[in-house]
């Protein structure tokens, strides 16, 4: 597995002692991390189903989600950090637009998509979860790149009926650890470590 790409993020708009961050290096999504080192999956019969079996329904472009791991402290979901990495914050905190996103098909009815901020803009533009030196990273989108290409594989209902999935971006499963840091494995034939579900969070912005 690959080293963990991004802790419990830091509220947006602040720095590590809780001091505030000026706003243009707030919007500015960049970052300089080493790379970690990448490990296989190990083989498993156990392979997920694809994202429209067993009651999955993907939101339409133009629905905005929340993307929360299952199973976790706090009910952790993805954020775009300060720092421009994709990490997670407490589901019952709001972070505003930066944990909100969508998923929009590379072309009609295709079942891999990019997904994209749904209501964050930089520049009027949204931005894009990607694999960026190994990490997940908020990135400008482009839809010819395949570290941006995102996958869903159906894992079936949480507790609460819920559906949920594997999240796949750029071949890599993105996992959450009990600490609520973000990582990478090598998608293999063995399910992630992390099944995540929807929750609908309103309206997407408009798209350029």
């Amino acid at each position: 597995m690959l080293a963990a790409a991004a802790g419990c993020a830091t509220p947006p708009g602040q720095d590590g002692a809780g001091g505030l961050q000026p706003a243009s290096q707030t919007a500015a999504l960049t970052s300089a991390t080493p790379s970690p080192v990448a490990s296989a999956s190990a083989p498993s019969s156990a392979a997920p189903s694809p994202a429209t079996a067993r009651g999955l329904v993907v939101p339409r472009p133009d629905q905005a989600f929340l993307l929360q791991a299952v199973d976790r402290v706090e009910d952790p979901v993805l954020t775009v950090t300060a720092s421009g990495r994709i990490g997670t914050y407490p589901g019952g905190a709001d972070t505003g637009d930066r944990e909100r996103f969508m998923l929009v098909p590379l072309s009609p009815g295709a079942k891999t998509y990019q997904l994209m901020t749904a209501r964050l803009r930089v520049g009027g533009e949204p931005w894009c979860a990607g694999i960026k030196a190994a990490v997940l990273h908020a990135v400008a989108c482009d839809a010819a790149a395949s570290a941006q290409r995102v996958t869903l594989l159906a894992r079936g209902a949480d507790a609460s009926g819920a559906a949920t999935f594997d999240l796949v971006v750029g071949g890599y499963q993105v996992e959450v650890g009990k600490d609520g840091k973000v990582s990478l494995k090598k998608q293999g034939s063995a399910p992630a470590g992390t099944r995540f579900r929807f929750v609908p969070a309103g309206t997407a912005g408009p798209r350029p």
